[in-house]
């Protein structure tokens, strides 16, 4: 297995190079980080709040007692069990983020592997050391993301619930929590590194073969439409708002519609993009081949603020009328955490797109290079890439938004605000905003990567 133990040498000689593979892993690390920073606040967060029910404290008793709850311990509850429904619905962003990082540069990986089956290493340790390169990255990424959860925590002080500010001592994790939180993410980034090798077949004389990927079909329809009708026909059931499970039966719900956008979004894209072969521009009829050929890989570039879109109408078109029974001086708090949830949302979308991006750079490097050849001028691959990346963001944030106020509505039955129409406007405006600087951000990138890729005497 002398193999395995040359996967961390490879590694820190890819940081140190200037070839520009180095940013790959540099992402690969920041975006654990953030991925383990996130996964322990929301755990933190989640247990502070089950403290809170189980014991709370004489001033949130008293509290309580003065919003009109007759028994406090619904309030404690409802807060426990949002808190548990804000933690589903970060679940998603948070394997996507990880999942992002373990393909970085796949393509780029099969040539290096490639190139070792070529001198002698066996299939198995092919595949490990590309397991033990991620687990690397990832013990890298973890320890900033730790280090950064306990210097963040004294900032949550600041943060009002329940009209009392957050102790951060109690949103420590106890020890097998927190190395449990840490597996998670871990066994998240293995798997991904796993799925993504598959597809790739490295024969002994160090060639790696790609199949073509397949048309997606039209079952993914019936599996989002089938999502989207179990989440109606549970807003039908009765519900009590002051029981956990309502909101953690809420969140279970949206995670299930979350799964089946993730799979209709790949085939709308690919249905969409066919009329787009009929162009006459070379630019977005390249964009439209690219689409056509890995819809999945489309549906990626854009599927973190698309995801985010959906929560974000949901969330703007569920209103809370005032009542009598103290629920109004719940608003406060729902928009704190509300917030809290975009917030860190945000986040990962705006690194999960950056990486997406900058990952197809260095994955089509050898088309580009090779176009660039023939004569096409450099502006050409810009305008590509943004049809290729603005087109499918705008058509999905659209579906994914009217498909959250939709929900947001059947769950409320009431008819969403102006402002909640506006938040939604600015939520979908700031995820447009990170896209174009993702691709804004390629550029540079881009012509260092096809300048190292011409030969010395070119």
């Amino acid at each position: 297995m002398e193999a395995l133990r040359l996967a961390p040498g490879l590694t820190a000689a890819r940081l140190r190079s200037h070839s520009g593979d180095g940013w790959l892993d540099i992402l690969a690390v920041l975006s654990f980080a953030l991925s383990a920073l996130m996964a322990l606040t929301v755990a933190g967060g989640v247990w502070m709040f089950s403290g809170w029910a189980t014991n709370p404290t004489a001033h949130m008793l008293q509290t309580a007692e003065h919003l009109g709850w007759g028994q406090q311990s619904d309030l404690f509850t409802a807060y426990f069990g949002m808190a548990m429904g804000a933690g589903g619905l970060l679940v998603f962003p948070i394997f996507s983020l990880g999942a992002s990082a373990a393909r970085l540069g796949a393509r780029g990986r099969a040539q290096r592997l490639a190139s070792l089956r070529l001198v002698g290493v066996t299939g198995f340790e092919a595949v490990a050391m590309s397991m033990v390169e991620t687990v690397v990255q990832w013990i890298m990424g973890a320890a900033v993301g730790v280090m950064a959860y306990f210097a963040t925590l004294p900032l949550w002080s600041s943060v009002t619930f329940i009209d009392q500010h957050i102790n951060p001592a109690q949103m420590r994790l106890p020890v097998p929590l927190f190395f449990a939180v840490l597996a998670f993410t871990l066994v998240i980034a293995l798997i991904s590194t796993a799925v993504g090798l598959q597809r790739v077949r490295i024969s002994p004389l160090g060639v790696a073969n790609r199949e073509p990927n397949p048309a997606l079909r039209f079952w993914r329809v019936g599996a989002s439409v089938a999502a989207i009708a179990a989440f109606v026909l549970w807003t039908r059931t009765d519900r009590a708002p002051t029981d956990m499970w309502t909101y953690v039966s809420m969140a279970f719900m949206l995670l299930i519609v979350v799964g089946g956008i993730s799979l209709v979004g790949p085939f709308i894209l690919q249905s969409l993009a066919r009329p787009g072969t009929l162009t006459r521009s070379p630019a977005i009829l390249l964009a439209t081949r690219r689409i056509l050929d890995d819809p999945r890989t489309a549906w990626r570039n854009v599927s973190a603020i698309a995801l985010l879109s959906f929560i974000a109408g949901f969330v703007a078109a569920v209103p809370f009328d005032r009542s009598d029974d103290g629920s109004v001086s719940l608003l406060h708090d729902i928009n704190t955490g509300v917030l809290i949830t975009l917030a860190f949302g945000f986040a990962s979308a705006a690194l999960s797109t950056l990486m997406n991006q900058t990952s197809l750079v260095f994955d089509r490097a050898p088309q580009t290079y090779a176009l660039a050849q023939v004569g096409f001028p450099r502006q050409f691959f810009g305008l590509s890439r943004a049809a290729q990346i603005l087109g499918p963001l705008l058509l999905s944030t659209l579906f994914t938004t009217v498909i959250g106020v939709f929900l947001g509505y059947s769950t409320s039955a009431l008819v969403p605000s102006t402002d909640s129409i506006v938040l939604v406007g600015v939520f979908i405006l700031i995820g447009i905003g990170l896209s174009v600087l993702a691709l804004l951000a390629c550029e540079p990138l881009e012509r260092h990567v096809l300048a190292n890729m011409r030969r010395a005497n070119d």
